[in-house]
This record gives structure tokens, C-alpha cells and sequence, in this order.
């Protein structure tokens, strides 16, 4: 019986306690109502301020080539009696794995695309524009150890200051940290999705394009340069030996003119044939080496082809891009929800302390 009465007791002081608090909170109703209304109106204006920035988006998927191997598997041997190297290559490359992350966010290759004419009918960078768009020119100008800064096309091959290179440095710190996104849409699969969000359309959309452009090109070089050196050494020297082979046909037809049309002397005539018989020995046997480096060629050619890869782009954002534009009745919800629970909070500290 005591142990249910204290119970009962503590149940009806939990009870009272409850109310007690219930009455408090209730006193103070109308400021956390006040609280309320003054976050609504907080994430309001914040959603207003916030800039309308533009997302612009490609996919695309790598097709490795196929490296040299089986029916080719006889051309090394034919290739090297020329000290020549046609195998394939092998071994993973920039794009293959989780390399191509690492990739499209490297320094050198933003600087080189923010450094390219934006566009054909502009003598400015992307650079200058990316400045312009997100007023960072205003701001230098305004700053007495900056003052007017440009960022001249590569191409032009001016050289650059210090100061120029630091606040490149800051763009491209800015761009690839919170503008540039590069990820695989799948983990199973090899589709690459790389997007641009900025505050200006065609900016977005022509710096995703010209990264990817040039990226695909420096992967396709890194990937076909051994190859291709190779096609340019046997196309180097079939050039040769064709040139040499020329030469020896027209001398065996002069020869052979001359001999038909030359004195009866015998003396003549014996001097004549053998150098016509060394001729034709001769183109005989550039006729063979020239047969033999041009079916090399070939080869390494058909090798080239294999070994390019293909890159193959999926989708890509066309205008008008997708816009982000912050929710201000989200906005507004959220943060009159922070504040009002916040002015609780303080409240029920303040009745307890």
C-alpha cells in the first residue's frame, strides 16, 4: 500500500509539474510566436538575396580501344627487324577508375580552359568574363595593391605576373571547390557526368563544354602518342625508301635507253649491261624492303585505330539550362522553425535557472 501511495504521489506531482510548465510556456506564447515570424521573415530575405545561378551538365562514356594482340601478334616480329615497336598498350589509363575524378578537377587543366578565348567573336578569356560576371574586377579595381587586372588569351603567349597567376589561382580555388562537380553517375556502370553550376548561363555551359573538349583531347593524345610516333617513323621511312626506289627506276630506264641506243662498240655495250643488271638488282631489292615496311606501316596503323579510344557523349545541357533559385517559403519555414524552437529553449532554461 505505500509503495502504490508513493506512486500516486509521484504521478500527481508529475502531473502538476507538467501543468505548471504548460502554464509558463503558455505566458509566454506570444514571444515565441514573435520569434517565429521574425525567422520567417529572416529566411525570407535571405532566400531573396541569394544569387540565380544556372546548371549546366554532360555525360559521356569512355570506349577503351582494343590494345594489339592475337592476329597482331606477328607484327612486332615483322616491325622489329626495322627497330620498330608496334605492340599495344596496356595498363590503365587517366580516365580508367576513379582517376578521371581526379582528372577533370585538375589545376592545369582549368587554367587552360579559363585561359582560352571565351568565344569567336570576343578578344577575352574565360577568365575575364568568369571576373566580370562575379565582379571580382570591381573589387580589384577598388583595392589599391590590385587595381585593373586582365587575363589575356593564351594564345596571344603574353606573360603572365605574379599577381595575375595568384588571382588565377583564387578563381580556379573557387571554381573547382564549389562550381565544378565531376562524378560517376553509377558505380557499376562507366557513364561520367560533369557539371558547371555559375551565375551566368552561356558561362556555365561554355566552361563545362571547353573542359570536357579539352580533356578528351589530352586524354586521346596521352593515349595514341606512342602509337602515332611509331606510324609517323615507318611512314618516315616507306617516304624514304620510296623516294630512293624512284630514283633507281628512272636511272634503270635511262640505263636501259642508253644501252639499246649505244654505240656497237663492245667495250660499251659490256659496261652498259652490268650496270643495268646492278640497277635492277638493286630496285629489286628496295621493291622488297619497301613491301615489307609498307605492310608495317599499315599494320601500325590499323593498331592506331584500335588503340584510340571513343568518347562518346550521352546527354548534354542545351539552352535554357536548368535554374537554381533558392525556395523562400522553404527558406522562410526553416528558419522560423530554428528561431522558434530557439526562444523556447531559452525559455524553459530561464524557469529552470
Amino acid at each position: 500500500m505505500n509503495e502504490n501511495t508513493t506512486d500516486e504521489i509521484s504521478l500527481k506531482e508529475l502531473i502538476q509539474k507538467l501543468g505548471e510548465w504548460w502554464a509558463y510556456l503558455k505566458t509566454q506564447w506570444w514571444k515565441i510566436c514573435i520569434a517565429g515570424l521574425l525567422g520567417g521573415i529572416i529566411g525570407f530575405v535571405y532566400a531573396w538575396m541569394q544569387p540565380i545561378t544556372y546548371t549546366a551538365k554532360i555525360t559521356f562514356v569512355v570506349e577503351e580501344g582494343k590494345s594489339g594482340g592475337g592476329s597482331l601478334g606477328g607484327l612486332a616480329s615483322l616491325a622489329g627487324q626495322f627497330g620498330v615497336d608496334v605492340g599495344g598498350s596496356g595498363g590503365g589509363g587517366v580516365m580508367s577508375g576513379d582517376n578521371i575524378l581526379l582528372y577533370f578537377k585538375s589545376e592545369s587543366l582549368a587554367r587552360e580552359v579559363l585561359l582560352s578565348r571565351y568565344s569567336a567573336a570576343s578578344n577575352q578569356s574565360v577568365a575575364d568574363v568568369y571576373a566580370e560576371v562575379y565582379k571580382l574586377k570591381e573589387a580589384w579595381a577598388k583595392n589599391e595593391k590590385i587595381g585593373k587586372v586582365d587575363f589575356p588569351v593564351l594564345a596571344n603567349n603574353k606573360p603572365y605576373s605574379r599577381l595575375q597567376d595568384s588571382l588565377l589561382q583564387q578563381i580556379i580555388g573557387s571554381i573547382l571547390k564549389t562550381k565544378f562537380t565531376v562524378a560517376k553517375t553509377d558505380k557499376k556502370a562507366s557513364f561520367i557526368e560533369v557539371s558547371a553550376v555559375m551565375e551566368n548561363e552561356v558561362l556555365a555551359k561554355t566552361y563545362c563544354e571547353r573542359i570536357v573538349k579539352e580533356a578528351v583531347s589530352r586524354y586521346i593524345n596521352i593515349k595514341t602518342q606512342r602509337q602515332k610516333a611509331t606510324v609517323d617513323k615507318l611512314q618516315t621511312r616507306v617516304d624514304s625508301i620510296a623516294n630512293l626506289l624512284s630514283r633507281k627506276t628512272a636511272s634503270g630506264a635511262a640505263l636501259q635507253t642508253s644501252s639499246a641506243t649505244m654505240d656497237i662498240n663492245p667495250l660499251y655495250r659490256t659496261g652498259t649491261a652490268v650496270a643495268v643488271e646492278t640497277t635492277v638488282r638493286d630496285k629489286t631489292m628496295l621493291a622488297t624492303i619497301f613491301a615489307s615496311v609498307t605492310q608495317n606501316l599499315e599494320m601500325a596503323k590499323f593498331t592506331l585505330s584500335q588503340e584510340t579510344p571513343v568518347i562518346q557523349i550521352v546527354d548534354k545541357s542545351i539552352f535554357p539550362l536548368k535554374i537554381n533559385r533558392s525556395s523562400r517559403l522553404i527558406s522562410s519555414l526553416i528558419f522560423s522553425i530554428i528561431l522558434g524552437v530557439a526562444s523556447l529553449i531559452r525559455f524553459i532554461l530561464i524557469k529552470i535557472y
